[in-house]
């Protein structure tokens, strides 16, 4: 299933990506997009159950929520992708 993963400022993309590869859960540190205070919001795919595995492995103050088949906004290109585009 694929996911948005709200990080927040003090988490470390580099210790999600491998805390959550022994889940079997692939985050895209590529598809990071800033937000303000320093959050970010990155692309992941992984299981439905994949805000409790976040909870289980310390990692709850990530936010999980369903991804759709849309591409993110590129803010530095200023391009949308999806319908119509």
């Amino acid at each position: 299933m694929k996911w948005l993963l709200t990080v927040p400022a003090g988490i470390d993309l580099g210790e999600l990506v491998r805390a959550l590869a022994d889940h079997g859960v692939t985050v895209d540190t590529g598809s990071a997009i800033p937000l303000d205070g320093g959050d970010h919001v990155v692309e992941a795919e992984g299981p439905t159950e994949l805000q409790a595995m976040l909870e289980r492995a310390g990692l709850e103050k990530v936010k999980a929520s369903p991804s759709s088949e849309l591409e993110l906004y590129d803010a530095v290109e200023g391009d949308e992708m999806g319908p119509g585009r």
